[in-house]
């Protein structure tokens, strides 16, 4: 053998040792950079889940949480409401009951400051909180139909503006990193709401979802290599990293737009808007079945009122539309808070600017509001707010 036929092995050895000694430096800096950007829920890369079983056994069966064994602890009272300070006793009946996620709760601030403690000062009686910390408009309204059998007069369903995402997702992981949270939604077939119940899932099939999440969760838009444009931290992480390029809120933030903000469009492919317009007019169908006059509340975020008065409307706007076209009360929160403010900076009723909750100020607004509107509607039922 001469020198000269060794020359295209040495030639290719070279090559693959060049392309080595480069790839492996740009592999691990992918690798830190796809943990920074899962550290922002811009990749999907879940923590490890220390008891499956466990979670399995003490989850809520049809909602997903909170477990039934967190009644009477962590400021839930035994009736599944938050405590009400200015009523503790949670068998005194309630004159008003409220659903929704962590802005109805009241997070971040204590019990007394919570929008519904307010509202029941207000009022002269208990209001109920069964809001819950991450639901979406689908769980606070199956909370009200199938868990919570509260029978106060006046049923109020709370629809942060971050919900509508919520509203077509499965698995919250998606969009959070966190450990566990997989849910119900539901779907329009017919243009019915059609529930897709909880996902019973083994241990192995949600190690899956690494790989497989298509096929074991088909309903959830945000599920990694789906339309939404969230993929998956994996090897070669270079082409994960680059996938994070796609996600859906990196592209809205790249168009200046409000990442929840498209799937309150009626072309968008999810039928986000559509599935929470039904799930908010069952809600109100099925509160009147049951003799209750509801109520509905557009929450907005402060990212909300920002885009409210730089550009004289909602993200929100068609959903709010379509729901006072069907003649639901619903007071119109987010101008009230604007005109409250006047001058002062939106981030002022919030606890941190751009991200946060109400602050005291913010929920005592939403109180008022709430009650203005139910004194207009009842006006022999309420003594005047203190404003």
């Amino acid at each position: 053998m001469t020198i000269k036929s060794l020359l295209p092995e040495f030639n290719l050895l070279k090559i693959i040792i060049l392309v080595g000694i480069v790839a492996i430096p740009v592999e691990f800096m992918s690798f830190l950079a796809g943990k920074f950007l899962a550290s922002q829920a811009l990749l999907y890369d879940p923590p490890h889940i220390e008891d499956y079983t466990s979670y399995l056994n003490n989850r809520d069966p049809i909602l997903g949480w909170p477990s039934r064994t967190t009644f009477g602890k962590n400021e839930f009272d035994i009736t599944g409401s938050r405590i009400v300070p200015k009523y503790p006793d949670p068998t005194q009946p309630s004159c008003v009951a409220l659903f929704g996620d962590s802005f109805t709760w009241g997070d971040e601030v204590a019990p007394e400051d919570a929008y519904g403690n307010v509202l029941s000062g207000l009022m002269g009686c208990r209001v109920a909180n069964y809001g819950v910390g991450g639901y979406g408009t689908d769980q606070a309204y199956l909370r009200y139909k199938e868990v919570i059998k509260d029978k106060a007069p006046i049923v109020i369903l709370g629809h942060y503006s971050d919900n509508i995402i919520r509203n077509i997702n499965q698995d919250r992981g998606f969009l959070t990193n966190q450990a566990i949270g997989l849910k119900p939604r539901f779907i329009l077939s017919s243009n019915k709401l059609k529930l897709i119940p909880l996902p019973i899932l083994t241990e192995d099939e949600h190690l899956g979802l690494r790989t497989h999440a298509k096929e074991i969760l088909p309903y959830d838009y945000f599920v990694p290599g789906g339309p939404s444009g969230i993929h998956t931290l994996k090897f070669p992480y270079t082409l994960s990293v680059l996938g994070a390029f796609e996600h859906y809120r990196l592209m809205a933030r790249i168009k200046g737009q409000l990442s929840y903000a498209q799937f309150y469009e009626p072309t968008h492919p999810s039928q986000a808007l559509q599935v929470t317009e039904a799930i908010i007019k069952s809600f109100v169908y099925d509160a009147q079945r049951r003799n209750q006059k509801p109520m509905v509340l557009l929450i907005p975020d402060e990212k909300d009122l920002r885009w409210l008065r730089n550009h004289g409307s909602l993200p929100y706007a068609e959903l709010a539309n379509r729901l006072k076209s069907s003649g639901i009360i619903m007071p119109d929160v987010a101008e009230k808070i604007n005109k409250y403010l006047g001058n002062r900076d939106t981030c002022e009723i919030y606890t941190n600017c751009g991200h946060g909750h109400f602050n005291p100020e913010g929920y005592k607004l939403l109180a008022e509001i709430v009650f203005s509107k139910l004194k207009e509607i009842n006006s022999d039922r309420f003594q005047e707010p203190s404003l």
